[in-house]
């Protein structure tokens, strides 16, 4: 994670610096990504960017830190847009997360967060990596038409899905096929894989 030194840093010089790491991990995959490109765009010295992370990783794990937390914005968003409704926010936060990857500047970035977590494994916690984000959400989830159940199961269950259609629409030239695979899988998860209730 960045030092102090990066944090105490003129806004605008972090921000400079911030897209011009992005613009290169959105643009090469990531063995290839350049800290001697990010900060010549940037315009600050080696030894500067050295106080501020301490390499490629650290620096990659920043910006995952700020997508997760961009992400966890908008699945709260939607949650309340949908009444907390799960199987309708998923479509959704799907739909939304499609639309951001097919501009052309983030497919590279998405690419490169999947690459990340395959080249860099770290120990999970005990609980699955959506618990975090699923106990900041679960007071906006409407339970009232929900059967008993561990919700954070369903709720790990739904993230998964998404995330591996994440990961598929990066990798594919086929959305279409990738959107009806997702929402089949979702309906599973909501619905059950039976035609009709017995």
């Amino acid at each position: 994670m960045p030092s102090k030194t990066f944090e105490n840093l003129d806004e605008a010089k972090k921000e400079k610096l911030i897209k011009c790491a992005i613009k290169e991990f959105s643009n090469n995959i990531y063995p290839e990504v350049s800290i001697n490109k990010i900060i010549h765009q940037a315009g600050i010295p080696r030894g500067s960017f050295y106080m501020y992370f301490k390499d490629k990783d650290d620096l990659f794990e920043y910006l995952l830190k700020s997508k997760c937390k961009r992400l966890e914005d908008i699945i709260r968003k939607t949650l309340i847009a949908n009444r907390g409704d799960l199987h309708d926010s998923f479509v959704d936060i799907y739909n939304i997360i499609e639309d951001k990857i097919y501009q052309k500047e983030l497919i590279g970035i998405f690419k490169n967060i999947f690459t990340y977590l395959n080249l860099k494994p770290r120990k999970l916690p005990n609980k699955t990596p959506s618990y975090k984000l699923f106990t900041n959400i679960k007071d906006i989830i409407n339970t009232e038409n929900l059967k008993k159940t561990d919700l954070d199961f369903v709720f790990d269950m739904l993230f998964h899905n998404l995330m591996f259609s994440i990961d598929e629409l990066t990798k594919n030239n086929n959305p279409t096929k990738n959107k009806e695979q997702f929402l089949q899988r979702i309906d599973i998860i909501c619905y059950g894989i039976y035609k009709e209730e017995k």
